[in-house]
């Protein structure tokens, strides 16, 4: 009986692995297009493999070229017979030479740990050439890599205003919106060196010892390596790095005291080049993502930076007629090209809108400037895209100086302001829902009129 059991439990498990008797798999066929590929593209092998007396478990494979090994893995194979067709990534190494041979080696294996090898040569890689390459920073700022005349693997950019310390991927193409087009080749950080990522991958890191900003960005793709060169700022440059932090209202600044000149240009570096920076455009003009030009009257002022609201603008010590106005009240901002729900992510409870009745902090008013002979110009975001509703005054100084009634002037352009003392952008029932957007404002006080338009930024 005790034999009779045995046989049982042996034919059981011949139902379940196959017959158990030794075998080796057959590798009949196998090979690999195409047979001249460029590293950093993916190849196809296809194979067949039998074992008619075990079941196939998996087929093992190297990518080896100048005794590194590229690729390898395992595929999953099954059954007396099993036909394979594996694309397979073949990453770019350093230092990796060009038109060079590569070999594909193969072990197939059944159940029972029966193996057979294969061998596939007459294969050859080349290296990518690229006659562009892109420096894409994890902050959105993109510089052209351009090859270095008699070396092709050698890629350049010079005249950057990086911070010090930045993250980056260097990519082959971009999308229109220079957001990085992954079906072309993207270098990143693997473990701790540069190499080819996917888009899981991760940024890689660069540092530019003692330097006030990073100036120069040079890639080596045959080394994998990459050198910055930093610079110190000049006088009329202007870096976070010049600057201190301040608690405004309960939101985090930065800022800086300067002495700034009507007419005057300044280059702006890393996060205060940022292309979705707001630089109020009543006082600065943007020529180019890292040039500005100040527009008010030469004198003291302090620069404000909000790294939320990603937007920079000007105060100084007791503003006044007849170079300012104060615009004070509700549903005002600076404008920002962040959306509300954004800032209050950070600032719960805030959003585009900032403005308050006071002057106790620069949050609580903004500025108009004077443009002409008792003109002013003011750039603002109105009403709050919460609630529509603005009211809001014109004042000669800090101490509340000669209103400005909305009742004594005459409004020409958008026709959103309503009142004859504050001036109200309603949200009644009856009233019509007014745009939230940027609007410019001029106030000639010879005739006392407001012309307002909405414009974009």
């Amino acid at each position: 009986m005790t034999g009779v059991f045995a046989l049982l439990f042996i034919s059981c498990n011949d139902d379940e692995y196959g017959p158990r008797k030794e075998s080796t798999p057959v590798i009949e066929s196998a090979s690999v297009t195409p047979a001249a590929f460029t590293f950093g593209d993916s190849i196809t092998l296809t194979a067949r493999i039998t074992d008619p007396e075990t079941n196939l478990s998996g087929l093992a494979y190297e990518i080896i070229s100048n005794n590194r090994i590229l690729a390898s893995g395992e595929i999953p194979i099954g059954g007396a017979s099993h036909d394979v067709a594996q694309s397979i990534f073949v990453p770019l190494l350093s230092s990796q030479a060009d038109n060079a041979d590569v070999q594909v080696n193969l072990i197939a294996r059944n159940v029972l740990k029966g193996t057979a090898s294969h061998q596939i040569t007459g294969l050859t890689g080349k290296r990518p050439v690229y006659n562009q390459l892109y420096l894409v920073t994890d902050n959105g700022a993109v510089a052209t890599l351009t090859p270095q005349s008699g070396d092709k693997n050698r890629f350049h950019a010079d005249g950057l205003t990086y911070e010090t310390s930045f993250r980056y991927r260097i990519a082959e193409k971009l999308y229109a919106d220079n957001s990085i087009d992954y079906s072309g080749d993207v270098y990143g950080n693997v473990n701790g060196k540069i190499g080819m990522i996917s888009e899981s991958g991760e940024s890689a890191f660069a540092y530019a010892a003692s330097a006030d900003y990073t100036k120069e960005f040079l890639f080596d793709s045959y080394a994998f390596s990459v050198t910055t060169t930093g610079s110190t700022l000049g006088p009329d440059d202007l870096a976070l790095s010049r600057f201190s932090s301040s608690d405004i209202g309960g939101e985090l600044f930065r800022v800086l005291d300067l002495t700034l000149e009507k007419g005057k240009t300044y280059s702006v570096f890393g996060e205060l080049s940022r292309a979705e920076n707001i630089y109020n455009p009543d006082f600065f003009g943007r020529t180019a993502a890292d040039k500005i030009t100040f527009l008010g009257e030469t004198g003291d002022y302090t620069i404000y930076y909000n790294p939320v609201r990603r937007n920079i603008f000007v105060g100084l010590d007791n503003p006044s007629y007849p170079d300012y106005l104060l615009v004070c009240g509700w549903g005002l901002g600076y404008p920002t090209n962040v959306t509300s729900a954004d800032i209050a992510a950070v600032y719960p409870g805030k959003g585009r809108t900032h403005t308050d009745w006071g002057f106790g902090n620069v949050l609580n008013y903004v500025l108009m400037r004077r443009i002409g002979d008792n003109i002013f110009q003011g750039t603002f975001y109105t009403p709050g895209d919460h609630d529509h509703y603005a009211g809001f005054k014109p004042f000669e100084n800090t101490g509340w100086g000669n209103e400005k009634r909305a009742g004594n002037f005459t409004f020409t352009g958008e026709q959103i302001i309503q009142g004859d003392n504050n001036w109200e952008i309603p949200n009644g029932e009856n009233d019509p829902v007014v745009e939230s957007a940027n609007y410019r404002f001029t106030i000639d006080l010879n005739n006392n009129t407001v012309h307002i338009e909405k414009v974009t930024l």
